[in-house]
């Protein structure tokens, strides 16, 4: 694995080995077979765009998996190019199920989701401890949460863009770590002000998180 990598290098399927997996080598979900095999030993469809004589499952082809969608769009009334293009989406999903890869996605964006989450109720619980450290005002000491927001702003207009850019991958890591840089700096400000000044970088990291992993 390369020490440096280029943020602005274009990547192919091919560049990530059991990503592209084709249609006839696929394996299907066996809740998905099972889902199947009951749905098609139904002999009770009258709708005109049921399949005359439904077809083995065994493999994944794209004649079955056209004659699958048929099927179901049949039981439910609507056949329209959207409803289609779902059907085949959610379809995959089912078949790709929850492995290793979905585990890990879960609990990276997770970490995400938690330093969101957990930043703006902690910047609540620390303004008594600033009022009695550096001493301002309890209507002062509420600029506090506003210099947060003010970098959330900044952070969801920049890095909304710039994740079209350098790529979701390298913004979200981005973003969580000046969210963790930042959110350790703050126990250490020297003045109010400073304090402030961490907060709002902190937000710039944890509101570009929100359009990154949202």
């Amino acid at each position: 694995m390369p020490i440096f990598l280029n943020p602005f290098r274009k990547h192919d399927v091919s560049d990530f080995d059991g990503v592209f997996v084709p249609l006839e080598n696929a394996q299907r979900h066996p809740s998905v077979v099972a889902a199947n095999e009951k749905k098609f030993g139904d002999k009770g469809f009258s709708d005109e765009k049921a399949p005359e004589s439904p077809p083995s499952y065994s493999a994944a082809t794209i004649e079955s998996l056209r004659a699958e969608i048929d099927l179901d769009l049949g039981a439910s009334g609507h056949d329209t190019a959207y409803d289609r293009k779902s059907k085949v989406i959610n379809k995959a999903i089912q078949d790709i199920g929850m492995g290793t890869y979905q585990w890990s996605l879960f609990v990276l964006c997770g970490f995400g989701w938690l330093a969101d989450n957990m930043w703006l109720q902690g910047v609540a619980l620390t303004l008594p401890g600033l009022t009695s450290e550096f001493g301002p005002s309890e209507t002062h000491v509420r600029y506090t949460t506003c210099s947060l927001f003010i970098g959330l702003c900044i952070g969801a207009s920049f890095w909304g863009v710039a994740s079209d850019i350098i790529g979701r991958r390298l913004a979200f890591n981005s973003t969580l770590f000046l969210a963790g840089v930042f959110g350790l700096s703050v126990g250490g400000g020297s003045s109010w002000i400073g304090t402030c000044g961490l907060y709002a970088s902190l937000g710039v990291g944890v509101g570009g998180n929100l359009p990154v992993d949202g």
